[in-house]
């Protein structure tokens, strides 16, 4: 049976930071006419910076020859030749880099891909016919001169939860120096590593080593069956990306995954099915789409649409306070696989160096089918929030308080909404004045009625974050890169989270 999903888990996700959901995958351009197998080369050794760290390891399908290996530093899941390293898989799949100091320090922070052209040789396979692309995911450990990377379709697939997990919180800007200079991405990240990690093992029922091992050195028949079901899907998502570039030429970002996934399966009531995630970035929209699939060998034709997403940003209000609306439309599935739609305006502008913003969620309305949901307006809203974030004495803040009808403080400012044409109406001093007044400080005394609040205060190398609830979680970037996660229920005393 098809389940409802939280509104309330879906608004503080999700409306708070409408920077995007959506799935694994990349953006990379595959070689599409390697008809004859490229020679290996090595990588190329900075002419300036002392060669210091190497990284050997096996491209795993079976063992993939004449596939381009190479390090995502920037994040933006194309391969640039000038500042990026790449080599080309030999025999039995193996490759090696030899990374300069510089490279070696974004070796943790950087997704490594494998990009399989039709021509590459899998020795168990033969010549590869569909072109396709693997990936390991950052690991957030310093690298050292014994690491092995095997890349395969198992390490594949952590990447492509690792990235949706990430797109729906709205940190996906994963490259090298986004990830060293900001605590508080970089503790997502690893918080969402370990996440993701947990619910693999628990889906494939493989362990963390079997995952990462070389399956076929190992004769791992499970890790190898699981691999080529993987790969089925990886090859299809490759195709369906290609389409999705020529029909959005101009997007930023293009990206598409085709998996299994048992937890779905028993969230919606299907069995071994086969989902689609489509995210696009194009300009100020955003698009989200999730599908279930035929099945194994229809993985070009939909079954059932799951989720939509839909948003666009506006300049709103003065110009000088830099104003933004974002309105986002939503359309899920229900149980009796009829439609329910909502909407979220979300408007922000800076003012005297802080960011204020509000957002209002309109009621659900049900219709037969996904093309038929149409979102009613926010007019009468089920749910509000209310956002203050600034920086202070070198420490960035964020709070986030949520309302709903039974608070006291829902019919705050009940003027703001359906903004989009008030503009000229509402006076963004009035929002300032009721903001300021909550207690939106991090050590301020929070009795308010509120559904929902979190705070959070991040130093270069601590972030701490607090909610109603009464959890503390303390993130600290140790010396070496990696992280300690700590928790409390009082902010003072500090154990390892479990």
């Amino acid at each position: 049976m098809l389940v409802k999903k939280s509104k309330l888990a879906i608004s503080l996700v999700m409306a708070f930071a409408l920077g995007g959901c959506g799935g694994g995958g990349s953006s990379a351009t595959v070689e599409k006419t390697a008809a004859v197998k490229p020679k290996p080369v090595a990588a190329k050794p900075d002419p300036v910076k002392k060669t210091t760290i190497a990284l050997t390891g096996k491209v795993i399908d079976g063992y993939v020859s004449g596939a381009t290996v190479w390090l995502d530093i920037n994040g933006d899941g194309s391969l640039n030749e000038e500042s990026e390293p790449s080599v080309v898989s030999t025999e039995s799949g193996d490759y090696s880099f030899n990374f300069t100091q510089e490279q070696a320090l974004c070796v943790p922070y950087s997704t490594m891909y494998v990009d399989v052209p039709v021509g590459a040789m899998d020795e168990d396979l033969g010549e590869v016919t569909e072109a396709y692309q693997m990936s390991f995911p950052p690991s957030i450990e310093v690298l050292t001169g014994e690491d092995i990377r095997n890349i395969s379709p198992l390490t594949t697939v952590i990447w492509e939860q690792l990235s949706l997990q990430l797109q729906k919180s709205g940190n996906n800007n994963l490259s090298c120096d986004a990830l060293k200079e900001n605590i508080e991405l970089l503790a997502n990240l690893q918080s969402e590593i370990t996440n993701v990690m947990q619910n693999l093992v628990a889906h494939y029922n493989l362990s963390t080593e079997q995952i990462y091992s070389d399956f076929i050195a190992n004769n791992d028949s499970e890790a190898y069956d699981r691999a080529q079901a993987i790969v089925k899907g990886l090859k299809a998502a490759y195709k369906y990306k290609q389409e999705l570039d020529a029909q959005f030429p101009d997007a930023e970002e293009v990206r598409a995954v085709i998996y299994q996934d048992t937890a779905k399966d028993d969230e919606y009531g299907f069995e071994n099915a086969w989902y689609r995630d489509k995210v696009i970035f194009a300009g100020a929209e955003f698009f989200y789409e999730q599908v279930k699939l035929q099945n194994t060998d229809e993985l070009d034709k939909i079954d059932f649409i799951l989720t939509q997403l839909q948003s666009i940003d506006t300049p709103w209000g003065e110009e000088s306070l830099n104003g933004k609306l974002r309105i986002r439309d939503d359309v899920y599935i229900n149980a009796d696989r009829t439609y329910r739609c909502s909407s979220i305006e979300k408007v922000s502008f800076e003012n005297s160096n802080v960011l204020y913003s509000v957002d209002n969620t309109s009621p659900s309305v049900n219709f037969p089918t996904a093309d038929e949901c149409v979102s009613s307006n926010v007019d009468t809203p089920f749910e509000r929030g209310f956002s203050i974030s600034y920086t202070e004495s070198g420490a960035f803040y964020q709070t986030d308080f949520a309302f709903r009808e039974e608070n006291a403080d829902f019919q705050t400012l009940s003027n703001w909404v359906n903004v989009k044409d008030k503009a000229a109406d509402l006076d963004t001093q009035d929002l300032v004045t009721v903001l300021a007044a909550m207690p939106y400080k991090f050590d301020d005394e929070t009795s308010i009625d509120a559904s929902f609040w979190r705070k959070y205060k991040t130093t270069d190398n601590v972030r701490i974050s607090k909610t109603i609830e009464g959890q503390w979680v303390r993130d600290t970037r140790r010396e070496d890169g990696t992280m300690l996660h700590e928790c409390s229920d009082n902010g003072a005393d500090w154990t390892a989270c479990n």
